[in-house]
């Protein structure tokens, strides 16, 4: 039993990283390689010079996580089961709890720890989920996405996809039709492509090293990242029901994927905000069955509550100082402007040629891209692109509108919105939303409506499962926020000082 661990790769925040033979050669790929040349955080070296680090080293430290999280995950269930083991009558005590009070029982899960974490294939498709979950990124990360293809595109430009992949396209795109909405305008997001480029790899992979033994189906990796594709028919993840329980830890509130950034991307821009004690998270991590759905989720222990707020206010502080940056956001609004400039030009749509697209030569196609363009248009293109991504030249936020996220401000926004467009000033508005957590309030009486559970000894000193909101202030406050701003871009007619003041003098006259 266990991983063929082959290399160790010396990281600058979690030290040294396991890598399989798998693994190894996965990372070897060129689709895998192209994330090196993709930055974690877009344009905000712009602001914070050392932010230039990328999704390649991003990706391994998740990999990384997402292993110490397996083994913990094994290691204190083992230690809880073998506490209760000496508990009579434990079993009995957890199934007469009182329903309003039942968030979930301990004991089941004790009998399928073993199907669980004695399974190589388990592990090694988790830490393949975690190292490939960001593969189809596009340049500029999610500022890129405003030139991703549209669904149709996709399936028609793949043609050789397999069955499930194909059948997933078929109902994605099904289901924008049912909702009235065009797929051939929709487009897709990089999550897509990650699944894409996810089977493509591990096919790939096989081919050119079939000495590997240990054979993981590409279905199964996708099947942790994306709920609406299971795992494959007689996979080993369908009986111990370990893709969506390990999905949790990928992608849900309590995330190795949020986790590995968070402290990256604060350690790399120099900035404290994203500091959280990550090991005690994870020594505390536990798992309890769901009598409501009959499957095992990830529970934290009282111990680490703390830890986790912690974690909270450094992704919502993350968000507010750095994500969200004025002139990190500039950029952002530069890129909507420039995908609005060149119409209807996107991203390839066929896989290998997405991916021969970086953050190297994507200004060489946009720059090829403008050449479509009425003459006037495309100078101006010409000089936007060159600006964005050579010069520094950043728009200016004008205007800014910030309010709790159940009440947005609006009216002010709408005046200011007329006001410059009348004026033909060329700007964009960018919104966004954040709140502390996602976790749903619980009704008087009722059961606990989120999946992460907190297990904690109750009055008689029984480990129970618990509603995790109902320990925590910060998690049952859920502060949010909505920040609106308007960025311009000055030229020969309106300066920054003039629009500035155009805003103020429309703002403060009076109706007629």
């Amino acid at each position: 039993m266990g991983l063929h661990i082959v290399r160790r790769v010396r990281d600058n925040l979690h030290g040294s990283i396991d890598v399989s033979e798998l693994e190894d050669a996965v990372i070897a790929h060129p689709f895998f390689q192209r994330l090196r040349r993709v930055r974690q955080l877009a344009f905000l070296h712009y602001v914070f010079p050392g932010a230039t680090h990328t999704r390649f080293e991003h990706s391994l430290g998740v990999m990384h996580l997402a292993a110490r999280a397996w083994e913990k995950l094994q290691t204190n269930q083992e230690r809880l089961r073998h506490t209760v083991s000496n508990i009579q009558d434990f079993k009995t005590f957890e199934e007469a709890a009182d329903k309003t009070e039942k968030h979930g029982r301990l004991w089941p899960t004790f009998a399928m720890m073993d199907q669980i974490f004695q399974s190589d294939y388990s592990l090694q498709t988790f830490r393949l989920a975690a190292l490939l979950h960001d593969v189809g990124h596009p340049a500029f990360s999610h500022s890129g996405e405003h030139f991703m293809p549209s669904w149709v595109d996709v399936k028609e430009a793949n043609p050789d996809l397999p069955d499930y992949l194909t059948e997933y396209l078929d109902n994605k795109i099904e289901e924008l039709k049912a909702k009235g909405q065009d797929p051939t305008q929709i487009k897709v997001r990089h999550e897509i492509y990650s699944i894409l480029l996810i089977d493509k790899i591990i096919r790939g992979v096989y081919e050119k090293n079939p000495q590997i033994r240990l054979v993981i189906d590409p279905r199964d990796i996708i099947a942790m990242i994306n709920p609406a594709i299971t795992p494959s028919p007689g996979s080993p993840l369908l009986a111990s029901q370990t893709a969506h329980l390990l999905r949790e830890l990928i992608s849900g509130e309590l995330d190795i994927d949020r986790m590995d950034y968070l402290l990256r991307d604060s350690r790399e821009c120099g900035v404290v905000y994203g500091q959280f004690d990550v090991d005690r998270i994870l020594d505390s991590l536990g798992l309890y069955f769901d009598d409501s759905n009959q499957q095992i989720h990830v529970a934290i222990h009282l111990s680490g509550l703390a830890a986790f707020e912690d974690y909270l206010r450094a992704r919502y502080s993350m968000y507010l100082q750095l994500y969200f940056h004025k002139s990190a956001v500039a950029a952002e609004a530069m890129m909507r402007h420039l995908c609005n400039a060149l119409g209807d030009w996107r991203l390839p749509a066929k896989i290998e040629n997405y991916a021969a697209i970086d953050e190297y030569n994507i200004g060489n196609a946009l720059w090829v891209a403008s050449e479509k363009l009425p003459k006037e248009k495309q100078e101006e293109t010409r000089v936007l692109v060159a600006d964005l991504l050579y010069n520094r030249r950043l728009w200016k936020r004008v205007y800014e509108a910030t309010a709790p996220k159940n009440k947005p401000a609006t009216e002010a926004m709408e005046k200011v919105i007329t006001l410059l467009s009348k004026q033909n000033v060329t700007f964009q508005e960018i919104s966004s939303e954040n709140s502390l957590t996602r976790f749903q309030p619980r009704g008087n009486n009722s059961r606990s409506r989120n999946y992460l559970r907190l297990i904690k000894k109750d009055e008689q000193q029984l480990h129970r499962i618990c509603a995790i909101e109902d320990y925590s202030t910060l998690i049952a406050s859920n502060d949010s926020v909505a920040i609106r701003r308007i960025y311009a871009s000055e030229d020969q007619k309106h300066s920054l000082t003039a629009i500035k003041a155009m805003i103020t003098e429309g703002l403060q006259k009076k109706p007629e």
